[in-house]
């Protein structure tokens, strides 16, 4: 269990596996897409690193949507709205979330008329994140979507590299929730995906722990009424 309301809805909506298998193909996906980008290309070495992005997105990105049709989870591809390419949507009851490359793991996405559209959604989930607003109930988690965004990145050659491999130490995968107003995510909503399956191993714990029966061996004491 975790105090984190949004962090414990995600925990409840997508199983473990879909953040397992992610984080385990993560490396392998970023080798092969340099991989292919750099070994025998028709291209020279600086369109290689042009190359490099779109191969990467194209492999996350289906190693995504993979991940969450075999773990039953609806899924669904959508154009971006100025139609130069597609985007995965994994769905589990209100919550979907996206997929996005970023540079480090505290960096907002990319801004994208889209992705303004999918935070802007989430104006009134301030109300589980900031103490002020608890003055009235807060809206019920189940009544409106919530978009996540799975953040993944890390060091990546550059044209300057004469190495043209990744250091798997430097790579994350997070997930968060985009706030509506800016361009950040909500206070205490950007969680490690290694945090997240901790959690998953915490509710295992506690479910198979036996459960301890108390019994009550206190015999009722039976006033009797005295005999005139």
């Amino acid at each position: 269990m975790t105090d984190n309301v949004l962090l414990q809805r995600f925990l409840n909506e997508f199983p473990e596996a879909f953040l397992k298998t992610l984080l385990g193909r993560q490396l392998a996906i970023y080798r092969e897409s340099i991989s292919q980008a750099f070994n025998d290309p028709p291209w020279a070495r600086m369109d290689a690193f042009s190359v490099l992005p779109a191969l990467r997105r194209a492999r996350m990105e289906s190693a995504f949507r993979d991940a969450a049709i075999n773990c039953g989870l609806k899924v669904s591809d959508q154009m971006h709205f100025g139609q130069n390419c597609s985007c995965v949507h994994v769905r589990s009851g209100n919550m979907i979330v996206t997929e996005h490359f970023v540079a480090h793991s505290q960096d907002f996405v990319r801004e994208a008329r889209s992705r303004k559209q999918n935070a802007g959604a989430n104006k009134w989930l301030s109300h589980y994140t900031d103490t002020r607003l608890l003055l009235q109930p807060p809206p019920s988690l189940s009544n409106k979507p919530i978009y996540l965004n799975l953040l993944h990145g890390g060091d990546f050659p550059t044209p300057r590299s004469n190495d043209l491999s990744i250091d798997g130490t430097t790579c994350f995968l997070q997930m968060a929730v985009p706030d509506a107003e800016e361009n950040q995510y909500l206070p205490g909503c950007n969680w490690s995906a290694v945090e997240i399956l901790s959690h998953y191993a915490e509710i295992k714990r506690e479910d198979s722990e036996p459960q301890v029966e108390v019994k009550d061996n206190v015999l009722p004491r039976i006033k009797r009424s005295k005999e005139a």
